[in-house]
């Protein structure tokens, strides 16, 4: 039996989103289902409704504590909006009803965008699926949930866990000391504006190329590649001090056998000496390969997770107000945080739909529309959406990430959130 009222400690990974999100840092991230039909405003803010008791995580409202911020159940009424032109765009929960989410409607796309604080992809996802399914069902049609519709599911006490915490060792706690890493600098887009990029491409043949060609992951490929995008487009990287670092947030679930709603990701990342000049893709790929075999190990993953989670439990820290803390938190963040990351690479993977899902919803969106470049994946059967999005207006390493795929013999069907006029105003 759910509490009816309940509340819970922000999970490791969420503690340090209230302090440092801003206009320009949203720590926002998107996802859209395409549906087969225009999408029924009313419908699917009953849906909203009906499926939000089901996620004790995800229906909450954020309190400040005297320490910690911290969750607590918020039973209000939800309320679904046209989507707006900024993706990803900073919004305060105190105008939301206190949710920490926001689910849009636009011609036949419904979009869930999510506050990091609150959960992961993955959680997200469960979440979307879930509203989508509720929505068809509202509007008369039976499909059979397959058990691939968590909230059709019983509700489990495993879903609230904060896995970090859980998998917290103190006998496993390294040093997390980071260098600097490269940065990309350039003209932006006025009123915080997000350029987004949609390549789609067919997933068979796709993964054709990755595995036979070149013998790696769909994320190591890319990874490479954005890399290398960088090293060829950009006049300052070579001869800085500063490395590259690629970003790539791994879903831990799988390591750690978590079926939490809550976050429980953490980076690795790809890195590139910029004192090399000689790079080629496939020597960079190979790296890549290295460095994920090094990183993606389940003793040195959860080393990482107790060297996060003893910073929280220092006495030092935990005796300070919250107002200092978060005066900490925004100072650490400059020195560890967005310092030692030049961009992101996000993989959501192949989202698993019901069957009689399948011809109701066809497309999928992921976006991160992170502090700088950002790249992120996600596919459904037949095709791969890659999305590039970028505050700078400089597209040339946007450019050379579509040429090298088509050079690949790949078919791409480009998309984008430019539209004619935005010239005038960004």
């Amino acid at each position: 039996m759910k509490k009816q009222k309940y509340w819970y400690k922000l999970d490791n990974a969420g503690k340090i989103f209230p302090a440092i999100s801003r206009d320009d840092r949203s720590n926002v991230f998107r996802l859209s289902f395409y549906l087969d039909e225009i999408v029924d405003k009313d419908i699917l803010e009953e849906a909203v409704n009906k499926v939000l008791p089901r996620f004790e995580t995800i229906a909450v409202q954020m309190k400040n504590g005297l320490f910690w911020n911290y969750f607590s159940s918020n039973n209000r009424y939800f309320f679904v909006e046209q989507e707006p032109a900024e993706i990803c765009k900073y919004f305060k929960p105190n105008a939301n009803q206190g949710y920490m989410f926001k689910v849009y409607y636009l011609d036949n796309k419904v979009t869930l965008e999510t506050f990091h604080a609150l959960t992961d992809g993955t959680g997200a996802l469960a979440l979307l699926k879930s509203i989508v399914y509720h929505y068809f069902k509202l509007r008369g049609f039976k499909i059979d949930h397959e058990g691939k519709i968590l909230s059709e599911k019983p509700y489990s006490k495993k879903e609230s866990e904060d896995n970090f915490i859980t998998n917290y060792d103190k006998s496993k706690i390294r040093n997390l000391k980071e260098e600097k890493a490269y940065h990309l600098e350039g003209e932006r887009f006025g009123r915080h504006w997000v350029l987004l990029i949609k390549a789609r491409l067919d997933t068979k043949a796709f993964i054709t190329l990755v595995k036979t060609k070149y013998k790696c992951t769909i994320t190591q490929f890319v990874t490479a590649l954005l890399a290398y995008s960088i090293y060829k487009e950009t006049l300052d990287f070579v001869g800085k001090k500063k490395p590259l670092k690629v970003f790539i947030p791994v879903n831990l679930r799988p390591y750690f056998n978590s079926v939490t709603l809550r976050n429980f990701s953490l980076y690795i990342k790809g890195t590139y000496s910029s004192e090399r000049t000689d790079w080629t893709f496939e020597n960079m790929l190979e790296l890549t390969k290295e460095q994920f075999a090094d990183q993606l190990d389940r003793d040195k993953l959860q080393s990482r997770i107790s060297s996060l989670v003893s910073l929280e439990k220092n006495a030092m820290i935990r005796v300070l107000p919250l107002v200092l803390k978060t005066i900490a938190f925004k100072i650490g963040y400059n020195i560890l945080g967005e310092s030692i990351s030049s961009c992101s690479i996000s993989n959501l993977g192949i989202v698993d739909l019901p069957s009689g899902f399948k011809d109701k919803v066809y497309d999928i969106d992921f976006v991160n529309a992170g502090y700088g470049h950002a790249m992120t994946l996600i596919s459904m059967d037949h095709h791969t959406n890659i999305l590039m999005s970028s505050p700078l207006k400089d597209l040339s390493i946007m450019n050379h990430i579509i040429s090298f795929l088509v050079d690949e013999g790949l078919s791409v069907t480009l998309d984008t959130n430019y539209k004619e006029g935005y010239d005038e105003i960004l």
